[in-house]
């Protein structure tokens, strides 16, 4: 079997280690020559990987029809803002087999649609008139930590009408579990959400404070991104899955999660959100969901204070300490009604 991976950063080089050892042939496609040369001539991506040696029978390409014929799955694996033309490419192409999934593994909105990316692939796919089968593959999962092999469990979500049991075992691995669930949209949402909170959490590390804020904020931020999953149509028991709470946990407290370290950075003053996020080699996917989520809220009523914080910290240069002390002077509720 043959899989393509579009994407040769650090999570799509981890997931290609991964299923290199289950499938016959892996094929990454990348756009920096830099890295798909390193990948060619040394079996190892320096910039994302470190030292952990990619097996032999990954390879690595610029040429994206040679990544994609032959394939039996396409697993898209770059910036949540490059899927639509990424897709588009792939849509138009002759060498994209019928009928073969297509599975997302970026965690994100798209800024101007507010769509999720199991919508933007279907949109390219049926645009050119495939039939593929659309999914996501989401859930915590640090590529350093799947690299080195630590136990990782994520959760495959897909279209109506396809065995993704199936997918389920040709994915899963000794150290990497993979499970099911028919809400794809909480899964997108809930996977999202959790990098505005990771961001919150970075910025409170910033100003030096402790763990009752990271708890706080993890508690409040999972009755958020409940509230508006079930507005937009996914069910409150996703949040509390893999791709919820597992995720916004392990991305709020990990020195691995760049959402963490982008918002204490932030924090610390040193360089504004933009230069910051210049400086960065990986995509900060938290900045981006920030202005898609508060945009959600406001198009569906949903009160989302923890989400408006950061976007006031991110784009309208409020101090963060202020930020942070504003949240804390709400109006007095009960619990039970501030989940609503």
């Amino acid at each position: 079997m043959k899989a393509c991976i579009l994407g040769t950063g650090s999570w799509g080089s981890a997931f290609a280690r991964h299923l290199a050892h289950k499938w016959d042939e892996v094929a990454m496609w990348g756009v920096e020559e830099d890295q798909v040369a390193a990948i060619v001539s040394t079996g190892m991506n320096p910039d994302f990987l470190g030292e952990h040696r990619l097996p032999p029978n990954v390879g690595a390409t610029l040429d994206l029809k040679v990544a994609v014929q032959g394939s039996e799955a396409i697993f898209v694996v770059v910036p949540s803002q490059a899927v639509r033309s990424v897709m588009s490419r792939i849509a138009a192409m002759d060498a994209l087999p019928r009928g073969i999934p297509v599975v997302n593994l970026a965690k994100g909105l798209e800024i101007g649609t507010l769509k999720r990316m199991s919508e933007v692939m279907g949109e390219e796919l049926r645009g050119h008139g495939r039939d593929n089968p659309v999914a996501v593959l989401l859930g915590p999962s640090h590529a350093e930590e799947v690299a080195a092999e630590m136990p990782t469990a994520l959760v495959l979500a897909g279209e109506d009408g396809f065995d993704w049991e199936e997918w389920q075992r040709l994915i899963a691995g000794p150290y990497f579990r993979v499970y099911t669930n028919p809400d794809m949209l909480g899964v997108e949402i809930s996977s999202g959400f959790k990098n505005v909170i990771a961001v919150a959490v970075g910025l409170c590390d910033g100003l030096g404070m402790g763990d009752n804020t990271r708890g706080t904020l993890l508690t409040r931020g999972m009755a958020e991104l409940a509230r508006i999953t079930v507005a937009l149509g996914g069910q409150a028991e996703t949040c509390y899955g893999l791709a919820g709470i597992g995720d916004m946990i392990t991305t709020s407290i990990s020195r691995h999660s760049r959402n963490r370290n982008f918002g204490e950075a932030v924090a610390l003053g040193r360089e504004d959100p933009q230069a910051i996020l210049q400086g960065s080699r990986q995509v900060v996917e938290g900045f981006y969901m920030t202005q898609t989520a508060l945009k959600l809220g406001e198009k569906f009523g949903i009160e989302l204070p923890i989400v408006k914080a950061v976007h006031e910290v991110l784009f309208d240069e409020k101090p963060p300490l202020r930020a942070i002390r504003e949240l804390m002077s709400r109006v007095p509720r009960s619990e039970a009604e501030a989940e609503r």
